[in-house]
C-alpha cells in the first residue's frame, strides 16, 4: 500500500510529465503555438497537441481520451455537464464576414435586417455557429438562404472573400488582416458570442503538469485575446 502510495504521489506530482491536449481547430491555429514556446523550457511539461472538430454535444466526451480539451459553445446555449470540470478561457464576439466589395462593407454598421436576405456560410449541423445563425433568423421572422456548408474557417473566409457569401466568425480566433478582402462587422441588434472553455475530467487537476499546462493556456490567452489572429 505504502509503495502504491509513492507511485501515485510520484505520477500525480510530476511536472514534467505527458499532457495531451485537444483543441478545435481555430483555437488549435491561436494557442498551440504559443503554448508549446511557453512550455519549451527545463522543467515543462511535455505537451502532446491535437486537433477535434466535433460537434459541441460531442466535447465533453473527448475528456476521456485527452487531459485537457478547448472546446467552445454559444454563449446562451446549455452549460457542460456536471460529469467533467469546466474553466473558462475566453468570450469571444461572433461578427459578420464580408467581403471588403460587399455591398455593407463601408457601412457604419449592420443589423439583423441589412442580413436576412443574404448568401450565407454556415457550418454542418451539430457545431456551436448553427444556433448562432438560428437566432438570427429567429429575430429577422424568416430563415436564412444558407449556400454553402464549411466548418474550416480557411475556407469559409476564402467563400467570403470571393464572392457575395457572408459568414459568422469568431473576432479574435478567425480574423484575416488588413489586405485580406475581408471585414467584420458586430450586429447592433443581435450581439452574439461564444464561450471557449478548457474541458477535462475532475481528477485530470490533480496533476502538477496539468495545472502548469492550464495556467499557462489561460496566460496565453490574456496576451493574445485583444489581439486580432490571422486566420490562414
Amino acid at each position: 500500500m505504502n509503495s502504491a502510495e509513492q507511485a501515485v504521489s510520484r505520477y500525480l506530482q510530476d511536472p514534467h510529465a505527458t499532457v495531451r491536449i485537444a483543441a478545435f481547430n481555430s483555437a488549435g491555429l491561436t494557442y498551440f503555438g504559443p503554448l508549446l514556446q511557453a512550455l519549451a523550457g527545463e522543467g515543462c511539461p511535455r505537451l502532446i497537441c491535437h486537433d477535434r472538430d466535433v460537434g459541441q454535444d460531442d466535447f465533453p466526451a473527448l475528456t476521456a481520451d485527452y487531459d485537457l480539451v478547448i472546446a467552445h459553445r454559444l454563449e446562451h446555449s446549455s452549460p457542460w455537464p456536471e460529469s467533467v470540470t469546466a474553466l473558462p478561457l475566453v468570450r469571444e464576439p461572433l461578427d459578420v464576414a464580408m467581403s471588403d466589395r460587399h455591398r455593407l462593407a463601408n457601412a457604419p454598421s449592420v443589423g439583423v435586417t441589412d442580413l436576412i436576405e443574404e448568401q450565407w456560410v454556415s457550418v454542418q449541423d451539430g457545431f456551436p455557429l448553427v444556433p448562432a445563425l438560428q437566432a438570427i433568423a429567429v429575430h429577422a421572422g424568416q430563415s436564412l438562404n444558407v449556400t454553402h456548408r464549411i466548418n474550416e474557417f480557411c475556407i469559409a473566409a476564402a467563400i467570403v472573400s470571393a464572392g457575395p457569401a457572408i459568414a459568422l466568425m469568431p473576432r479574435h480566433t478567425a480574423f484575416s488582416p488588413p489586405g485580406s478582402g475581408i471585414v467584420l462587422k458586430s450586429i447592433d441588434d443581435l450581439p452574439l458570442a461564444r464561450r471557449v472553455d478548457i474541458l477535462c475530467r475532475p481528477e485530470a487537476l490533480h496533476r502538477t503538469a496539468v495545472q502548469h499546462v492550464v495556467s499557462t493556456l489561460q496566460g496565453t490567452v490574456i496576451h493574445t485575446e485583444p489581439q486580432r489572429r490571422i486566420l490562414c
